[in-house]
């Protein structure tokens, strides 16, 4: 994909609402395929997986404790199309819309968020990765937005709607100025998110072991600066435990099941985690869960406390097994430590995921065949392989355009590597993607793995999951 920014009707207001104005749209556009816009991160889902937006969830929670009524809208997971999506937000009548949008879809996106501002005549703030470089800029580029929310754990939009005085870190309206905004740090306690509302939709993921699941955070950012990712440029924070717990309490009696815990570095820093552990074995809600950690964070001692509190699978981050590439963007970390995570979170009896970054600058065949062949060398249940995507406000974006390798303007990408757009020094867009069909076939299709996972089952409803996604992966790895 390549991508402008599209044209724009003329703005709704970003004036507060006021004391009649109770009704908050929590909205996800519709799209052509199965995407993921969520925590600033957006691309097509690489096989058929969509977990709750964790973002609308906090931001209902807030939208609660400030006396505003949320109600949802996902047209995504609902697989509505655009027109009947659009009746459905004027039905709701909303007096604001709170949307998610991502650099995965901003050509379908951003004219629907344009028709959904003139046809209800709210004001439309959104929330996404292509608005984390320069919000100011975004705003003036799509003059229908009110404005945008540049940390989904902040009261300030919530605080905004309901017509309060609000000293703005995270809010972007569309008058400002093009000064800095600070992303907030510290520990923040939140209301309970607005889970309920996102019961009953077919929400999936291949690491879930029964429905429904919901999505969660305990620790915001990541203390870490890998070049590629936007979490390290957002801060780190960590909530208390005792409020993650009144979160686990009201998820345990809604009926939820699972819960894909969306910490980009779970167990860092470790005391915060440690207590919250501690707090979850104590208590034991009977929730399953995954979660991301790094292979220098995870030790037998915090791999023994998340499995006694119910924690099955953990993702870890590889990227790759090049020198050059792990020290050139910061990974911190080098094959001897990923191998050694891996074999302790077997032994521990956690699954575990390897997330992979094809496409570097430095990458050659050369290093993509060494990454593969270390990628089925590894005790892993599953691995993701990712194409690495110029994602706005990240250190790689920086450079990709100083270096001349993408434009600008550049908005539309997809980081799950089905439309590669960031060339390397010796691959092209079109070697990219050839290279990433060769590594999930590599590793999937081995019969050594198929007998892996079936060994690993553990009930009927897990074994249609995993039937599910993987007749999803294999169908998408043919079409795309």
């Amino acid at each position: 994909m390549s991508g402008g920014r599209p044209g724009a009707a003329p703005a709704a207001g970003g004036a507060a609402v006021g004391a009649a104005r109770r009704r908050v749209l929590l909205l996800v556009p519709p799209a052509r395929d199965v995407v993921i816009r969520d925590y600033y991160c957006s691309k097509t889902s690489q096989a058929n997986y969509l977990h709750p937006p964790l973002d609308l969830a906090v931001q209902g929670g807030w939208l609660r404790e400030h006396g505003l009524e949320p109600v949802l809208l996902d047209a995504t997971v609902d697989r509505l199309p655009a027109p009947v999506a659009l009746r459905r937000a004027v039905e709701a009548a909303p007096d604001a819309v709170v949307a998610l949008a991502g650099a995965v879809a901003w050509d379908t996106d951003g004219p629907f968020l344009r028709d959904v501002a003139a046809q209800t005549g709210a004001p439309v703030f959104a929330s996404g990765d292509l608005f984390m470089e320069d919000p100011v800029r975004s705003l003036a580029d799509a003059p229908f937005l009110a404005g945008v929310l540049t940390d989904f754990t902040s009261d300030e939009l919530a605080r905004h709607l309901a017509g309060e005085a609000v000293e703005r870190d995270a809010l972007v309206l569309a008058d400002d100025d093009g000064r800095a905004f600070r992303r907030t740090r510290g520990a923040r306690p939140i209301p309970v998110p607005a889970h309920d509302l996102f019961l009953g939709h077919d929400y999936r993921y291949a690491f879930a072991r029964a429905v429904p699941i919901a999505g969660i955070y305990v620790g915001y950012g990541c203390p870490y600066t890998c070049s590629f990712c936007i979490m390290g440029e957002l801060g780190s924070s960590v909530r208390p435990a005792p409020n993650v717990m009144d979160e686990l309490r009201r998820l345990r009696d809604l009926g939820v099941r699972e819960l894909f815990v969306q910490d980009q570095c779970f167990g860092q820093p470790r005391a915060p985690f440690d207590a919250l552990l501690d707090a979850m074995i104590e208590e034991d809600l009977g929730l399953g869960w995954w979660t991301f950690t790094r292979v220098d964070v995870l030790d037998r001692e915090l791999a023994r406390k998340m499995r006694a509190a119910g924690c099955h699978t953990v993702i870890m981050g590889v990227e790759s097994v090049s020198p050059e590439i792990l020290e050139n963007h910061r990974k911190g970390y080098g094959p001897d430590l990923v191998r050694s995570a891996f074999a302790l979170a077997e032994e521990e009896g956690l699954r575990t995921a390897a997330t992979f970054l094809l496409g570097l600058p430095e990458e050659t065949e050369e290093t993509i065949q060494a990454t593969i062949d270390f990628a089925c060398s590894l005790p892993a249940d599953y691995a993701s392989f990712n194409v690495a995507v110029p994602r706005a406000g990240t250190k790689l974006r920086a450079r990709a355009v100083e270096e001349g390798l993408v434009d600008e303007d550049l908005v539309v990408m997809d980081q799950s590597g089905f439309e590669p757009t960031l060339p390397t020094r010796g691959l092209s867009p079109d070697d990219l993607r050839r290279w990433r069909r060769r590594a999930v076939r590599s590793f999937y299709l081995r019969p050594r793995y198929l007998w892996r996972r079936l060994r690993h089952l553990r009930s009927v409803a897990e074994a249609r999951m995993q039937a599910r996604e993987a007749w999803a992966l294999l169908r998408n790895l043919a079409l795309k």
